[in-house]
């Protein structure tokens, strides 16, 4: 009667812990949310966060209970950032991937990733502009009114590209990992 007592009680704890680790699975995929990564991606890092262990597209794909395509996606996106690798070894000749779970690497990875993209996007805007809008202010036959609105936007321009030259030194910094020089082990 004792072994059935302690059998219900690793049952309850059992399910105690998985109704936790749901919660963080969730909370993960919210977060991630919150910075543009689509929650099933999240939710997709969060359980492969807590698995410790490589897993397959099939195992993947049954624990999401998602189609081939959005779990395609969401894999694509997350080795994409580097929150997930693809390993060299195999299972049964299927493809191994593994969640990084160092938050700090997650974060270095995940955010020089995003905003490297956002740099690399404005950064070419403004480049492709700056010499039309030059061209437009120097113009004879541009009207007064239209050169000094030109002569505005060219100013927010150059001010835009200030801080994205600043945003481009903080993502090299936090891919050199300058801001975790004191992190807890």
């Amino acid at each position: 009667m004792n072994e059935t007592v302690s059998g219900n009680e690793e049952l309850a704890q059992s399910e105690e812990r998985l109704r936790i680790r749901k919660n963080l699975i969730e909370a993960i995929a919210e977060t991630m949310d919150l910075y543009g990564a689509t929650h099933s991606s999240g939710q997709l890092y969060g359980i492969m966060f807590f698995e410790n262990r490589p897993m397959t597209l099939d195992e993947m794909k049954r624990q999401m209970n998602m189609s081939k395509s959005n779990m395609s996606y969401a894999v694509r996106s997350l080795v994409e950032s580097q929150m997930v690798k693809k390993l060299d070894e195999k299972l049964e000749r299927k493809e191994l991937y593994a969640a990084e779970t160092d938050f700090f690497i997650v974060f270095q990875k995940f955010f020089s990733h995003k905003l490297q993209r956002e740099i690399d996007v404005m950064m070419k805007a403004i480049d492709d502009a700056q010499p039309n809008l030059t061209e437009l202010i120097l113009q004879e036959h541009t009207a007064d009114e239209e050169r000094k609105l030109a002569l505005q936007d060219l100013h927010k321009l150059r001010h835009a590209q200030k801080y994205y030259e600043w945003l481009q030194q903080f993502v090299d910094s936090l891919r050199n990992g300058e801001f975790f020089t004191n992190k807890a082990e």
